[in-house]
């Protein structure tokens, strides 16, 4: 038999695994609302499903829309959920949440797959937004953020240390 046919029939057969295990899960989540309170929860897992299923299956295809299930779902949790933010650092704390979401596409696929560095393109945009809402807002004051700016330098010192580089096709 033809190996590109075998590896499109597996493809196949992964992807049609993937779509069961993840309507399973959102028709169990659908049927257990009746019961639970768990209606917030939903994005967030749904989310996290294709997180995992895309790191298990090495697949950028499943990561990439987890990320942004998972950040939306986070927020709605953060929103919705038991901590009463006031109304004003709302969108601050949506758009943070938000924009992890993007950076674990970062994260996750530089494990599992070739890394996608255009996602903390977005995430970046969010996060200083939603940074600049809390601050503007009072909610984060300045001295606060030299935490946050050092531990963005320590990450950022680590990767550069750690980031081999690609090699030329020269050497």
């Amino acid at each position: 038999m033809n190996t590109n046919l075998e590896k499109k029939i597996d493809i196949r057969r992964n992807h049609r695994f993937a779509a069961g295990v993840l309507l399973i899960i959102f028709g169990l989540a659908t049927l257990l609302q009746h019961w639970l309170d768990i209606g917030n929860y939903i994005v967030l897992l749904l989310g996290l499903g294709m997180l995992a299923w895309g790191s298990v299956s090495r697949r950028t295809g499943w990561i990439i829309p987890g990320g942004v299930l998972a950040g939306i779902g986070l927020g709605i949790l953060a929103m919705e959920g038991r901590w009463l933010f006031p109304l004003a650092d709302q969108n601050g704390i949506f758009l943070i949440c938000f924009a992890f979401g993007w950076f674990l596409i970062t994260l996750l696929t530089a494990l599992f797959t070739c890394t996608q560095w255009w996602a903390l393109i977005p995430g970046g945009i969010m996060a200083l937004i939603g940074g600049a809402i809390l601050v503007t807002n009072g909610a984060i004051r300045w001295e606060d953020l030299n935490l946050v700016y050092a531990i963005i330098l320590i990450s950022i010192g680590l990767i550069l240390l750690a980031y081999k580089g690609r090699a030329k096709k020269n050497e």
